[in-house]
């Protein structure tokens, strides 16, 4: 009878449950939540059930690199998660080896301890893989054979991290037979004669823990074949096993000092877009980077880390105001910061907005700008004998389903009306990604209409707006943002930082074949001779909750509210002009993609734009105060109802929505999560719903001042089987079709045929 038949039934259970791999999952649960809270990131992105609504596992599940998805993204994304495993692995092996010395006896005990550190990585690999095959085909309509290749190459990346890292640690850590053979040796009990080595002079980290309890294991795995019994180290000189751990430890942090400079080194390449890997790649090397560091943090503190945490968050978080180069604030690229700041007070803000001769200068050259629509459109309506119709687009924010909706949605539009719908418009207004799709048609009309742009209706461009946009900015954020800024760069003589705003606009000049790649200056012409409609931006002051207000032309008009005849009210100056405040730093100058940038500042995706007055303010997107450019509309409107009144048949407000109007009931559930974050989610995910409200019951007022017929035409972006497109700077293949189809629907249909009979065409 073999050994395995004499063995008792509570020692098969014991060598079951007090197997290695068991117990560090155990450990985790025990000790590393910090740890398991990277995993957790990790996996409620992969299961889209973290950020679901931004798209954020999109990027994990089929990442882009230089603007494609292919096997080589696929195999950076495996690339990174190999570091992102070694570093959990160092991590545990580091903080908590000393917990089991019989791994010191083993030959390669790193290796080992790794090998049985495997039920979360490989639980996280197969869900990874079963995931991301799975969005491919649905939802990015991949081919079998291209989804294969894909994960091969993902596999690959993964496995070639790994045998590299391994390989380092085979041929540089040593075991205990190596010092055995330098003159150690087992040791009779705890009263044996320490190793006298200069490493071992002192004390360890290793020794002063030597008081913490020791985990008893009975089995652990050899390779992923083979299972042996772990054999006691009681019998071994202490100081030997030191020895053991802490060559391995030195090892370790030399492995990750190399990857803590490459990951330096990556982020300063990140001008090159070889360099700029794909967001979840990214990702994950953020991960490993702030593992590394706590685990070092650890080595030497222990106990004391998340005090230690916490004190240098407060002491750099209360610094910051006291020392520049740790106050780096994002800026609008072209503004001057380099005079002396605009002031930011009541006082200066109603010198302008109350003015009655800069308001009057003001309308007059927006007359001249609706005398000059008026010639360009009067021929057709004559003709028809009646008068134009004038149109004003309003597009709502919503990242790149919106820009990309915006667009389609118009230039389909115009293709019907047989063009010139963009020529009977007289103003655009919106927030965010609508009215990035609105500036890049407009723009495309400007160049058709100046011969450098054959149609606006080429299917190409579309394509282009649909790109992607957040694969730079999240590398931005994962590589640079969250360290010293450091990068900087000029334009028109001035020095700008180099953060995930300027990656941005980086990639939506590159997208867009640069064409909006121009400054607030150069739209002054085209908007005054009506070749192109006028366009109003409104980002919110963060600091207030004003709206700035931002057009190539002056609009103070748009900031007045002084209550007329019998009414005696004391208002508050809720609009600004960003001409006006800052007009001695150059407002003209302004890139054009970092005003569209400020109108569609989403929280944490960009960074908030501190703009140069006394004291700061900053901006941030449209959208939070007026989703739909509906109030700019209204003022519009208001100011020069005598004119429309006079010159035009009525006004027709093209609507372009990315979110159904329709009521929705939601229910929530009555978790205790749930009550506890009702209130502030709420409120939050009800701004575009409680803007509706708002913007209805003006239109119920309207009648009261305006005399003119006024027709609302909705482009409602409709989605199959109530499916969401995300709301972020990325689309999958299906949500594009989804959108590109949405122009079949019957409800857009209707609106077009509305239109046409509006319009006259």
């Amino acid at each position: 009878m073999n050994a395995a038949q004499n063995i008792s039934t509570r020692q098969r259970i014991e060598r079951i449950l007090l197997f290695f791999p068991f117990q560090l999952l155990f450990l985790h649960f025990k000790k590393n939540l910090f740890l398991l809270f990277f995993w957790f990131l990790l996996f409620g992105y992969t299961l889209n059930y973290l950020a679901a609504r931004y798209g954020v596992a999109y990027q994990f599940l089929f990442p882009e690199y230089m603007g494609k998805n292919s096997a080589i993204s696929f195999g950076m994304v495996g690339f990174a998660l190999g570091g992102f495993i070694l570093a959990f692995n160092l991590y545990t092996y580091i903080l908590h080896g000393f917990r089991f010395p019989f791994i010191a006896t083993l030959n390669r005990p790193f290796q080992k301890f790794s090998v049985n550190n495997f039920i979360i990585p490989v639980t996280f690999v197969v869900t990874y893989i079963v995931c991301s095959v799975r969005f491919q085909f649905r939802e990015e309509l991949l081919e079998s054979s291209a989804i294969v290749i894909n994960m091969i190459g993902f596999v690959i990346g993964l496995i070639l991290f790994l045998i590299a890292s391994l390989l380092y640690f085979r041929f540089t850590n040593k075991n205990l037979k190596s010092y055995e053979l330098q003159g150690g040796g087992e040791a009779e009990g705890a009263d044996a004669e320490p190793i006298k080595t200069n490493l071992h002079r002192r004390r360890t980290w290793s020794q002063r823990r030597s008081g913490s309890r020791e985990w008893r294991t009975e089995t652990y795995l050899v390779s992923i074949r083979r299972i042996a019994l772990a054999r006691s180290s009681k019998h071994y000189n202490p100081d030997l096993l030191n020895k053991v751990f802490s060559q391995n430890h030195l090892n370790a942090s030399l492995f990750e000092l190399a990857l803590l400079v490459s990951f330096i080194l990556l982020g300063s390449l990140g001008d090159n877009q070889y360099f700029v890997l794909p967001a979840a790649a990214s990702v994950m090397l953020f991960f490993t980077m702030m593992l590394m560091f706590i685990s070092a943090l650890h080595s030497w503190i222990r106990g004391w880390t998340l005090t230690v945490f916490f004190l240098v968050f407060f002491l750099i978080n209360y610094s910051m105001p006291e020392f520049s180069w740790m106050n780096i604030q994002n800026k609008a690229y072209g503004l001057n910061y380099d005079v002396e700041p605009a002031p930011y007070t009541e006082a200066y803000i109603r010198s302008f907005n109350g003015n009655d001769s800069l308001a009057k200068a003001d309308f007059d050259n927006t007359i001249e700008i609706l005398q000059n629509w008026r010639k360009k459109n009067q021929t057709s309506a004559l003709q028809r004998g009646e008068k134009p119709k004038l149109v004003i687009i309003n597009t709502s924010g919503g990242g790149s389903r919106s820009a990309l909706w915006t667009m389609t949605s118009l230039s389909y539009a115009d293709s019907v009306l047989g063009g010139g719908l963009l020529d009977q418009t007289a103003l655009i207004s919106g927030s965010s990604g609508g009215m990035v799709g609105a500036a890049y048609l407009r723009e495309l009309h400007l160049k058709e209409q100046q011969g450098t742009c054959e149609s606006i209706w080429d299917e190409t461009y579309p394509k282009r707006m649909g790109k992607d946009l957040l694969n730079p900015v999240i590398f931005s954020i994962a590589t640079n943002d969250f360290f010293i800024r450091y990068k900087t760069f000029e334009d028109g003589g001035h020095t700008y930082t180099k953060d995930r705003a300027w990656a941005f606009e980086k990639q939506l000049n590159s997208n867009t074949d640069q064409v909006l790649n121009k400054r607030l200056s150069e739209y002054v012409d085209p908007e005054k001779e009506a070749l192109i409609p006028m366009m109003v931006m409104a980002p919110t002051i963060m600091n207030d909750g004003r709206r700035l207000l931002i057009s190539a032309q002056p609009m103070s008009y748009l900031t007045q509210n002084k209550p007329v005849n019998n009414v005696e009210y004391t208002t508050l100056s809720e609009d600004v002009e960003y001409l006006r405040l800052f007009e001695n730093q150059s407002p003209l100058n302004l890139r054009f993609t970092s005003a569209l940038r400020m109108n569609a500042t989403f929280p944490y995706v960009l960074p908030s734009v501190t703009l140069p007055s006394e004291p700061p303010i900053d901006v941030m997107d449209a959208g939070m105060r007026d989703n739909f450019g509906m109030k700019t509309t209204m003022q519009f409107l208001y100011t020069f109802r005598n004119w429309i009144n006079s010159n035009t048949s009525g006004v027709v407000i093209i609507q372009v929505r990315d979110v159904d109007k329709g009521f929705k009931k939601e229910t929530r559930g009555r978790t205790l999560f749930n009550k506890i974050t009702a209130p502030l989610g709420s409120v939050y995910g009800n701004i575009t719903r409680t803007q509706d409200y708002n913007n209805d019951q003006m239109f119920l007022y309207l009648s009261a001042w305006f005399d003119n017929e006024i027709s609302v035409v909705p482009f409602q972006l409709v989605t199959p089987d109530e499916k969401k497109v995300s709301l972020s700077w990325h689309l999958t293949s299906k949500e594009k079709q989804v959108i590109a189809n949405s122009t079949s629907s019957n409800e857009f249909q209707s609106s077009v045929e509305d239109l046409e009979k509006l319009l006259g065409k």
